[in-house]
């Protein structure tokens, strides 16, 4: 049991278990702190001790925030909530004994569980063969890490000639990052760094379910700074040297930035409960996995039968308020509440000049304004978290 469990006289009759923090656990988290379930514990687990805010990457690529203003400290927030964490690679679920297990601890038992370990991207139908080159866009809380090490490699082996990259991934976030990747690449190879940008997108065009004028500003950009589209096209197979598209044409590339649409976590086939097509636990309404009532799923881990919906961190958000209701009505005879997804949202894309390009109802727009928007809402998302951290600091000082 945590300190601040101990000090509120909270009970651990009753475990609820956390796997992953995401957008909708942390949600979960911060209602925690300021009301705690009655005789019931929290326990979060992780496979890092930081969580990262993907909607403020591309802001991080663009020089506009230091890397750690995307950052939760997760051992600072939950110490904070009042919450216990643990740091440890998840392998299975044990459903009747409601047990996690690991790859290299004892299993750790529930009441509650909630999966929110997100998604991977997709390597459907690509043979692999050297993967020496690649950075995965996810996960996320590696990713500049992964990425520094890959141009340095590039830079050395290239020398002076121009850095061939290529983003693999047509969707919101390979877009996003080939337009704020440049900033990146001057602030750790020089003002004048030499680089070739091409972005290869297995549908008709980039940004699928975007509108037409979205796509159309995004193109014109791509087009004023160089960048190669290629529609319509799928990776095959990657080797040391570059990438092989399915109409056979080759593409020689130094750094590939691996940015394909949503796929499950491996981990999901060896939890025992049904799944959708795509490997995604499927659940009910309430975010309940229709094969065991114990066990909620959510973001992208989870997909509601019958309901297609897109892989998108805005339906995480969504959810958090869900979750959170059903978790404390799991502990009464209350009915549990229904999650209907959103129809639309707002869309902001940084395009990594100070300027952004936003979607609403079909309706396209752009300008420093949207960027602003775009940092107003990031900000504040992340902050309602970070400002734990901090207050937890400032206690401790005391």
């Amino acid at each position: 049991m945590s300190a601040r469990s101990q000090q509120l006289g909270i009970e651990g009759d009753r475990d609820v278990v956390l796997l992953g923090v995401g957008h909708t656990h942390a949600h979960v988290l911060r209602e925690w702190r300021a009301r705690p379930l009655p005789h019931a514990r929290l326990i979060c687990v992780s496979d890092y001790d930081v969580a990262t805010y993907s909607g403020m990457l591309s802001g991080v690529l663009a020089g506009e925030y230091p890397p750690d203003a995307m950052a939760i400290n997760l051992r600072r927030f939950c110490d904070a909530v009042g919450a216990q964490l643990v740091i440890a690679h998840v392998t299975g679920l044990n459903v009747l004994d409601r047990q996690l297990v690991f790859a290299d601890r004892p299993p750790l038992g529930f009441d509650v569980l909630s999966i929110g370990v997100g998604s991977v991207p997709s390597w459907q139908r690509v043979d692999c063969v050297d993967s020496s080159q690649v950075v995965q866009v996810k996960p996320m809380q590696t990713f500049l890490a992964r990425l520094d090490g890959r141009l340095r490699a590039a830079t050395v082996a290239r020398g002076t000639a121009p850095l061939r990259i290529v983003t693999v991934g047509g969707g919101a976030g390979g877009v996003e990052v080939t337009l704020c990747l440049p900033a990146y690449l001057r602030a750790q190879l020089g003002a004048n760094a030499r680089f070739e940008h091409t972005i290869v997108c297995g549908g008709p065009d980039i940004l699928p379910g975007s509108a037409r004028g979205t796509v159309e500003r995004v193109t014109r950009i791509y087009q004023r700074r160089g960048v190669e589209i290629i529609r319509s096209r799928l990776v095959t197979r990657v080797d040391g040297a570059g990438i092989t598209l399915d109409d056979g044409a080759r593409m020689e590339a130094d750094v590939v930035l691996w940015a394909t649409g949503a796929a499950a976590p491996p981990v999901l086939s060896r939890m025992g409960l049904p799944t959708d097509a795509g490997g995604f636990l499927l659940t009910t309404d309430t975010l309940q996995s229709t094969g065991s009532a114990s066990v909620f799923a959510v973001g992208d881990t989870g997909s509601i039968d019958g309901v297609p919906t897109p892989k998108a961190g805005v339906y995480a958000v969504r959810q958090g308020p869900v979750l959170w209701s059903n978790l404390q009505r799991m502990m009464s005879t209350v009915p549990l509440r229904r999650y209907a997804p959103q129809r639309t949202f707002l869309r902001l894309v940084n395009t990594g000049d100070g300027r952004a390009i936003g979607e609403w109802r079909g309706i396209s727009f752009e300008g420093v304004w949207c960027r602003r928007l775009k940092d107003i809402i990031d900000r504040g998302f992340v902050g309602r978290y970070q400002y734990l951290q901090v207050n937890r600091d400032a206690a401790s000082a005391r």
